[in-house]
């Protein structure tokens, strides 16, 4: 039999071939070579803080992909969520981004305090936001049975995620800001404090499969905000979050989000009132690089991520952009700039010089990951060597 492999072209043709045969006109088979798409743009969109983006190790939000925050109450997880609305915004001036609130409790005056468009903000409330059954629903759309055979093919109503890929709304981004706000199935009919054994972690074990499709086709981040919880075994983590072991499968990226609530990095006004402090993100998860790595930046309540030159400043020390001629001193392009506060502020008051650090902090990251991978390539391929000779130097001896 002549192998399929020997010749690439002939063999693409036979797949192609194969695979258009599985292929109708309401289920389409995604078939691409690796190396094809080994060269396509990781699109993304910043998170609102680069210290963030870079420790994500993709540069933001993916697109069409599931992305994590949680952690403890007043974390900050909803307030970079709003941060990522902006970003996409800026993005696509005429776009439009979700939030699904079903914690009942979004803000819009607080949205446009931090720069948001809120006429571009469609907030989902209600039965539909906190009821699990009808909140899939209306993102999955409502699959269409066969009145004979009653098999469920195709689908009745259209879900948002549908009219997103067929280019109804030009919608860029989706929050759904709880998901242990959410009421799952079996729990919406039972009474009232009567516990049900992981209703929600088996409810999303089925849904999440058809979610990760169809967010994958829209091409749009969905951020799921999520509440922590203490872990009561005495073994692993000191804490977990609402969803079961399968949900967190799923996520490609999970950030943990806590505030660092030490007295000297808390940020007052003159009447000494706390209007900010530092978090710290964690990256628990990332299908884009290593993990778990850890970020530290600074946000106020009513501006946002405050110290953008103070992230683009180490990160562009970190990354080797900026040379340190001394203790005190950094120098790029035949400019110094004596002490870290004045590094700073130059790249506050000028923004070309910003831009120009993140667009070389963005190529320095892509650079660092291919040098590692290579690096690992090279290192298997030795031990693998040497296994050969160890082997062959065995049967030599035997």
């Amino acid at each position: 039999m002549e192998n399929i492999m020997t010749n690439t072209a002939p063999n693409r043709n036979r797949l192609d071939a194969f695979f258009q045969g599985f292929s109708d006109a309401e289920e389409q088979l995604d078939f691409a070579m690796a190396d094809e798409q080994s060269t396509e743009v990781l699109e993304i969109i910043s998170t609102g803080s680069i210290a963030l983006d870079d420790a994500l190790s993709s540069g933001g939000l993916p697109r069409g992909r599931l992305i994590q925050y949680y952690g403890a109450a007043g974390s900050g997880k909803s307030l970079l969520a709003m941060l990522a609305i902006k970003e996409a915004q800026a993005t696509d001036p005429t776009s439009q981004q979700v939030w699904i609130d079903a914690e009942q409790t979004f803000d819009p005056k607080w949205a446009k305090t931090l720069g948001c468009d809120i006429s571009r903000i469609i907030i989902i409330r209600g039965d539909m936001a906190a009821n699990g059954r009808l909140l899939f629903e209306m993102l999955l759309g409502t699959p269409k049975e066969d009145a004979k055979t009653h098999a469920l093919k195709g689908k009745s109503k259209d879900g948002l995620f549908d009219k997103i890929i067929n280019g109804e709304f030009n919608i860029n981004l989706v929050i759904l800001d709880s998901l242990g706000a959410v009421v799952p199935p079996g729990e919406d009919t039972a009474a009232v404090g009567k516990m049900g054994m992981s209703l929600m972690a088996r409810f999303l074990s089925t849904t999440l499969r058809k979610l990760s499709l169809e967010v994958k086709k829209a091409n749009v981040p969905f951020i799921i905000i999520n509440h922590k919880k203490d872990n009561m075994s005495q073994y692993g983590a000191d804490h977990t979050y609402s969803g079961g072991n399968v949900y967190s499968h799923f996520l490609s990226a999970n950030v943990y989000f806590e505030s660092v609530n030490r007295k000297d990095a808390q940020i007052l006004d003159e009447k000494e009132n706390k209007v900010g402090h530092p978090l710290r993100a964690t990256i628990e998860k990332s299908k884009f690089g290593p993990w778990p790595r850890k970020c530290e930046f600074k946000v106020h309540f009513g501006k946002g991520v405050i110290d953008r030159h103070e992230e683009i400043a180490q990160l562009a020390l970190d990354y080797n952009i900026v040379t340190k001629p001394t203790a005190v001193s950094y120098e790029y392009n035949g400019t110094k700039w004596v002490g870290m506060p004045k590094f700073c502020a130059a790249i506050e008051n000028d923004e070309k010089l910003a831009n120009e650090f993140i667009t070389k902090i963005a190529a320095a990251r892509e650079n660092k990951w291919i040098k590692v991978e290579e690096s690992t390539v090279e290192a298997v391929s030795k031990v693998v060597e040497k296994l050969k000779k160890a082997d062959k130097n065995k049967n030599e001896v035997v």
